[in-house]
């Protein structure tokens, strides 16, 4: 177990000359990031030291939290790596020095030098010798590392996450003015970042599964899309348009009318659509899925992984359900969170509410009215917000196996 750390979160002005070295540096450590209000004399005597009570359980709690200080290390390192082009190098040089890497990536030595041997010690990559000099160390990325890192379209994809959670934090003063004031944060805020990294976070799946398993497992939905007249479908809240791909690429004779709010996203869209040849069976448009009721009859309309960001989801459910045909279904996938709050939750929970607080949550309520639904959506309230627009049947498709996400058939 770690030692407990005496960690001194206030003192008075006239008792800081008592403090020891460490206790100082953290009550600077402290100041500096972030209390801004002045305390009372009543916390400041109820915070002056951590007490010494259950040693084994504030133990294990610091044990935790540093750790998992070593992991967000990990995500900011694997971040670099992945913007930089740094991986990539690697993998296309094979074993190089630092001053070899700096040359393929056209990044300073020293930087070099200091990333990889990061990388080597926290077991990213692989150095050939310890004991050589550091300028002479050869450093390589095993392959199996390499589909984790640079293969977007594996199911093994990590570095998406890496840049959302960057992008997450970059965005952190307007969130902590968003906590204080109740309002949201603009998804622009987030950066580019965030959005090509939700559309890269669900690639794998969406142009693997998607097409060739997941909507096949829906028999009547599967027929129409193969049938004649083509069928038509909407891809709702589209992102950067992977699911709208997909679909074209499964089924040749739909037509797809796709639409997303956020003028970047569709721009990207457009150009993966066209890079992947589906171009002209996708329709791409900056639009709210609240306003396309005029826009079908659709076959099918489908809505991945959005439901829950939405300021307003009844309207949009609403919008979509008027844009359906007579037979027409959509297909919502969103969060595979517990049926109900429970604490200590599992780590897809825990993933869950963290994006919910850092993302989530303060996007919805960047627009108001806002239903300030958050990440963690659970089962009820998603049949809720089906009922209040209009649909007559909500069904979780069981058959539909994905770790974090749950599907959901709703048909009027």
């Amino acid at each position: 177990m770690l030692p407990r750390w005496p960690l001194i979160v206030q003192v008075p002005v006239t008792e800081y000359w008592v403090l020891s070295d460490e206790q100082k540096f953290m009550r600077q450590f402290v100041d500096q990031i972030g209390r801004e209000r002045t305390m009372t004399t009543e916390e400041v005597t109820g915070l002056a030291q951590v007490e010494h009570g259950d040693d084994e359980r504030t133990g294990a709690l610091v044990g935790r939290l540093f750790e998992a200080a070593i992991g967000a290390v990990d995500m900011v390192s694997v971040y670099l790596g992945d913007r930089l082009g740094l991986y990539r190098a690697l993998a296309e040089t094979g074993a190089s020095t630092p001053a070899e890497l700096a040359s393929g990536a056209g990044i300073h030595e020293r930087y070099a030098r200091e990333w990889l041997e990061q990388q080597a010690v926290t077991g990213i990559l692989e150095v050939d010798d310890p004991a050589k000099l550091e300028g002479d160390r050869r450093y390589s990325l095993s392959s199996a590392h390499a589909e984790a890192l640079i293969n977007l379209d594996s199911m093994y994809s990590i570095s998406p996450l890496a840049r959302t959670l960057v992008a997450s934090i970059q965005a952190l003063p307007q969130l902590m003015e968003a906590f204080r004031t109740g309002g949201g944060v603009e998804w622009s805020d987030y950066g580019s970042d965030m959005i090509e990294s939700q559309g890269d976070f669900n690639r794998p799946w969406v142009l693997s599964l998607l097409g060739t398993q997941y909507l096949p497992s829906i028999p009547d939905v599967h027929s129409r899309l193969q049938s004649d007249p083509p069928a038509r479908v909407a891809d709702v809240a589209c992102g950067v348009g992977w699911a709208s791909i997909a679909i074209a690429q499964a089924y040749p004779k739909v037509r797809i009318d796709a639409f997303d709010p956020d003028e970047h996203s569709i721009e990207i869209a457009r150009g993966l659509a066209e890079a992947a040849g589906v171009h002209d069976r996708i329709r791409l448009e900056v639009r709210d899925g609240a306003s396309i009721e005029n826009e079908g009859p659709y076959d099918l309309a489908i809505v991945i992984e959005s439901i829950h960001d939405m300021s307003r989801p009844v309207e949009v459910l609403a919008g979509i359900r008027q844009s359906l045909g007579t037979s027409g279904t959509l297909i919502v996938a969103d969060e595979k969170v517990a049926e109900s709050f429970t604490a200590p939750g599992d780590m897809v929970e825990r993933l869950m509410y963290g994006f919910s607080f850092l993302v989530c949550l303060p996007s919805g309520l960047s627009e108001q009215p806002s239903a300030a639904t958050g990440t963690v959506m659970r089962p009820d309230t998603f049949r809720r917000y089906a009922a209040e627009a209009g649909f007559k049947q909500v069904e979780i498709l069981d058959q539909v196996e994905h770790d974090f996400l749950r599907f959901y058939r709703l048909t009027t």
